[in-house]
């Protein structure tokens, strides 16, 4: 199946563009297409995502809206990726 990913602030200037479509596994979940990106993109996996408790600091969205690392990807679909927002 194909899944496009969207990287947003931090995560477009370290991989060095805005998208780019994947096919991956079917069933795969939001936790499993992190794990491929960082093999892809080693300046995540150093840089981003070093440990598995470091994935508070990254926020997913699947179609427009938020989603737990466990939920499952459908053909189609589009992942967002993009750092906390924080601000006063």
């Amino acid at each position: 199946m194909k899944v496009t990913v969207r990287y947003f602030a931090r995560y477009r200037s370290l991989v060095g563009k805005s998208e780019e479509e994947l096919e991956v596994p079917d069933g795969i979940t939001v936790r499993e297409l992190i794990e491929i990106l960082k093999e892809r993109h080693p300046v995540l996996k150093n840089e981003v995502f070093a440990e598995d408790d470091d994935l508070a600091d990254v926020n997913v969205s699947r179609n427009g809206r938020y989603v737990r690392f466990d939920e499952i990807l459908r053909d189609g679909d589009i992942v967002a990726i993009f750092p906390p927002v924080s601000g006063g």
